[in-house]
């Protein structure tokens, strides 16, 4: 049975390559020559290959680059899942859409399960909620995974590598903020669990895949601090209003993980095991 990765080269299609996955895949990379806002391009590419499964780990991920020019937002990360989704259906492949917590508005308390309402406060979210929804229309065989603050080991990439980096310099000023909540996850674990996925499909449809538990950033700066040996008294607590950006963020989004635990497939750690699992790791 015969995989395609889209999106290789980021940090879940490495961790995609790097996880442990059932015995009986060929794994086939997209080259990164393809374009997913060109639909003859998406279509040459399925149809030549014919794969049995496509895991599309590609997007454009900044939030603030997808506010100031919003065309290519939706252009990479809506009509690229739609292309492959209407190219997937029709040599009779499943689609893998990664999705992410940006989709809500993040004005609860509450976790948020996958039936509850969507309403994006960014330019980045509208668009990856515009991806599920042609996913979904092209593709009713396949899944949306949403996950929430993936992270990996790539220096400078993202939350924790950058933070190290930070701390690295002792005479480095760090604050970071108390009021945007999350739930960090490694790329390794939504690798794992995509290959579950595969393995023993269940039900057709939309999960939410990421660590349990819910963090601040701040909440997760000091963690990260405390468990790499360095001084969290470093570490300042400021508000989000302390760093105006471009484009808005969801304050608070908690994901409900109970559908996902419901299939059997695999436990989800926290996200507190999964970063001490992660730093082991290194």
């Amino acid at each position: 049975m015969t995989v395609l990765i889209i999106g290789a080269s980021g940090q879940l299609g490495t961790a995609l390559q790097r996880s442990t996955r059932p015995d009986d895949l060929e794994v086939m990379l997209a080259p990164r020559s393809v374009d997913l806002s060109h639909r003859s391009s998406v279509v040459e590419l399925i149809e030549a290959l014919r794969p049995a499964w496509i895991i599309n780990a590609a997007a454009m991920t900044n939030v603030d680059g997808a506010h100031v020019d919003p065309e290519a937002a939706f252009a990479v990360n809506a009509l690229g899942p739609g292309y492959l989704s209407e190219a997937a259906s029709r040599v009779g492949a499943r689609m893998i859409q990664i999705s992410t917590e940006a989709v809500f508005d993040g004005e609860r308390q509450a976790r948020y399960t996958e039936d509850d309402a969507c309403a994006p406060v960014s330019t980045y979210g509208a668009s990856k909620l515009a991806g599920e929804h042609l996913v979904r229309i092209y593709g009713p065989h396949s899944y949306v995974l949403r996950t929430s603050w993936l992270y990996a080991g790539v220096p400078g990439a993202n939350f924790p590598t950058r933070l190290l980096e930070q701390l690295a310099d002792p005479d480095r000023s760090i604050s970071v903020v108390t009021d945007v909540v999350g739930n960090p996850t490694p790329a390794s674990v939504l690798a794992r669990a995509i290959w579950a996925f595969v393995g023993a499909p269940p039900p057709p449809g939309t999960y939410h895949v990421c660590c349990t538990g819910a963090a601040s950033k701040y909440d997760w700066a000091v963690e990260i601090a405390r468990s790499s040996g360095f001084d969290v008294g470093r570490i300042a607590r400021v508000t989000s209003d302390a760093y105006p950006t471009v484009a808005m963020r969801p304050k608070h989004v908690d994901l409900d993980v109970s559908r996902f635990l419901s299939t059997g497939l695999m436990p989800l750690p926290t996200w507190q095991e999964a970063w001490e699992s992660e730093l082991q790791s290194r």
